[in-house]
């Protein structure tokens, strides 16, 4: 069970990193960036262009790590409710 409450207390951070205005704003601002740089590069510069394509990429794996951690935190919530229902049944059966 401390598993899963470390599962849920790691969404909940996440959660609350996600959607603060700083982040979102941080994430938007390094996407455009990069998206600008990738627009404005010269088309032979193709070493430049992959640099530029896998630093998106990198951003949006970190986006995944965080969204992870998120959907980790439901799945352990529906966790404990499965084993919380178990043990009331047990309870009752053993009454």
């Amino acid at each position: 069970m401390d598993k899963l409450r470390q599962e849920i207390n790691r969404s909940d951070e996440a959660k609350r990193i996600l959607e603060s205005d700083m982040f979102q704003a941080a994430e938007q601002g390094v996407r455009a960036a990069i998206m600008h740089k990738w627009a404005t590069s010269p088309i032979a510069d193709r070493e430049g262009q992959h640099e530029l394509r896998l630093m998106l990429k990198l951003l949006d794996d970190l986006l995944l790590n965080f969204k992870a951690a998120l959907n980790d935190g439901v799945l352990a919530r529906v966790e404990i409710t499965r084993q919380s229902k178990m043990e009331r049944m047990k309870r009752t059966w053993a009454a």
